[in-house]
């Protein structure tokens, strides 16, 4: 079994620290290598003669040509887009799995290649001193095994796009209408429950448009950021880049949060409305959020979606499962000739 990357970046941590464990488990060599011909969000894993491609990528756009592969997966994959040999990838989250440990099975060309330098940094990081972003802030050994009742607290910590940083026209709208929904959903989940934890990331277009949202920054580190997921209990979602659902809804059901969201516009299996997540009409349906924060306090329905949400997360995002899921798709097609 072999995974190549082009390099080691954030989008890689799901299918590295899975590789890592599903190898470890079944007592399998890791076998990591850099190939320059992958795409810098795609990875490959050569299993039993088969080629499975990832696409991490936020567009809906294909990063290779999935009739060059045996299973080509993507995360951001269109209903319209799916083929015989094109499956979802779900959702993303970035999470590690004894990340110190990964970096013995890295040949040292690797270790001291500039491109990989960033999560090497972030492996070492093992008591959160030198980056917000340390591999240990999301170990997955330290993911509740439950769901506790905070009450209902809400979340929704977000950042601004500044409009002005892209040529696009199309692009610049999208973050405009972007903007607009995250300022104006922290002001009326603020305005309408005490019991929240939302803002926005302190840079300088939120500090312009929304200084009376502005979060401290110390809670903006991973290490606090997921400390407060874990103390709250409906996750507030929008999409991301690309209009795509970004890599906090993977967060919230990682933690065992109920979710409300704006629409999900691709593809993931079995995620099911009133089950898995509360969707707003709109894109820019920031005033519905009342009312379906409201109907998760209701008889602490959020509860009931943040046990099925962590029970979901296990299936399909959990390393545990992620890649033994990966590898039941060549069974289940053959099933089904």
């Amino acid at each position: 079994m072999r995974l190549e990357i082009h390099h080691w970046t954030p989008h890689h941590n799901m299918i590295v620290f899975s590789y890592l464990y599903f190898c470890e488990t079944n007592n399998i060599e890791v076998d990591i290598q850099m190939n320059p011909n992958v795409s810098g969000t795609g990875a490959i894993l050569h299993f039993n003669n088969h080629t499975y491609y990832f696409d991490y990528s936020d567009d809906t756009k294909f990063l290779d040509n999935p009739e060059k592969y045996a299973f080509y997966f993507k995360r951001s994959l269109r209903e319209k887009d799916s083929k015989l040999n094109v499956y979802p990838l779900n959702l993303q989250a970035n999470y590690s799995y004894k990340s110190l440990g990964l970096l013995f099975k890295f040949k040292i060309k690797d270790l001291v290649h500039k491109s990989n330098r960033i999560e090497i940094i972030r492996s070492l990081d093992l008591f959160n001193v030198f980056t917000n972003y340390s591999h240990n802030a999301m170990d997955v050994r330290k993911l509740p095994k439950g769901v506790n009742d905070n009450n209902g607290k809400v979340i929704f910590y977000t950042r601004l796009w500044n409009p002005d940083n892209h040529i696009d026209t199309d692009e610049k709208e999208r973050r405009k209408l972007q903007n607009e929904f995250r300022i104006e959903s922290c002001r009326i989940i603020k305005k309408n429950f005490e019991n929240v934890s939302v803002g926005l990331f302190p840079d300088s277009l939120s500090s312009k448009l929304a200084p009376d949202l502005l979060l401290d920054v110390k809670n903006t580190s991973l290490k606090r950021y997921f400390g407060i997921i874990r103390q709250s209990d409906i996750g507030i979602a929008d999409d991301g880049l690309k209009d795509t659902p970004g890599w906090k809804i993977g967060e919230y059901l990682l933690f065992g949060k109920a979710v409300i969201t704006t629409p999900l516009n691709t593809t993931i299996e079995n995620f099911q409305e009133h089950t898995n997540y509360e969707k707003l009409s709109g894109r820019s349906a920031y005033i519905e959020l009342p009312e379906k924060i409201e109907y998760l306090l209701k008889d602490k329905k959020y509860l009931e979606m943040g046990n099925n949400n962590l029970q979901w997360s296990e299936n399909y995002l959990h390393p545990k499962n992620y890649i033994k899921r990966i590898l039941s798709t060549n069974k289940r097609e053959l099933l089904q000739k």
